[in-house]
C-alpha cells in the first residue's frame, strides 16, 4: 500500500470514527434532554442524518478497498475457472464506471444546489455541502475500485479484510 493510499485509508477511517462518535453524542444527548428536561435539540436528528449521509459514502469506500461490496463475491466464486479473472475485473469495472456516473452527477447536483441557495431547514447549513458527500464518495469509491482492478491485472487477489475496518 503506498504512503498516498495509506494516508486516505486513515483519513477515511478517522472521519467515519468523528461522524459515528458525533451522531451517538448528539443523538444521547437529545435523548435525554428530551425525556429529562422535556425539551429537545431541534436540529439533533437533521445533523446525525447529515452525519449518515456522510458515512454511508465514506463507508462505502472504504469496503470497496476491502473488496467488501455485497453480490461481488459470489459471482466471482460461482464462475467457472477460467473465467474468475475475467469475472472479477469485469464486476470491478462496471463498478468503477457506476461509481464515475455517481461522481459527475453528484458534481452536477452540487453546482444546481448552489445556484439555488438552498440550506437546511433547521441547521441553516447550505444544502451543497450535506451533497458534497455524493460526489466525493462516488470519487473514492471510484478509486478504490480502479484500485481493485489494477490488483485483478496485476494477478494479486484482494481479500476482504472486515477485522480491520474501524
Amino acid at each position: 500500500m503506498s504512503s498516498l493510499d495509506r494516508i486516505l485509508s486513515h483519513a477515511e477511517e478517522f472521519l467515519l470514527g468523528i461522524l459515528l462518535a458525533s451522531a451517538s453524542l448528539v443523538l444521547f444527548a437529545n435523548v435525554v434532554a428530551r425525556y429529562v428536561f422535556n425539551w429537545g435539540f431541534p436540529w439533533a436528528e437533521e445533523l446525525v442524518r447529515y452525519e449518515i449521509v456522510w458515512m454511508v459514502f465514506l463507508g462505502g469506500s472504504a469496503a470497496a478497498r476491502q473488496g467488501l461490496h455485497i453480490g461481488v463475491d459470489i459471482v466471482v466464486k460461482f464462475a467457472p475457472l477460467p473465467l474468475r479473472k475475467t469475472t472479477e475485473a469485469l464486476i470491478n469495472l462496471i463498478s468503477l464506471v457506476f461509481c464515475l456516473l455517481v461522481l459527475f452527477y453528484g458534481a452536477k447536483l452540487i453546482i444546481q444546489t448552489r445556484m439555488f441557495g438552498q440550506v437546511s431547514p433547521a441547521l441553516q447549513v447550505p444544502m451543497w455541502l450535506v451533497q458534497l458527500a455524493i460526489p466525493v464518495g462516488g470519487g473514492l469509491m471510484a478509486l478504490r475500485f480502479a484500485q481493485q482492478l489494477w490488483h485483478v491485472f496485476r494477478g494479486e487477489k484482494m481479500e476482504a479484510h472486515p477485522e480491520s475496518l474501524g
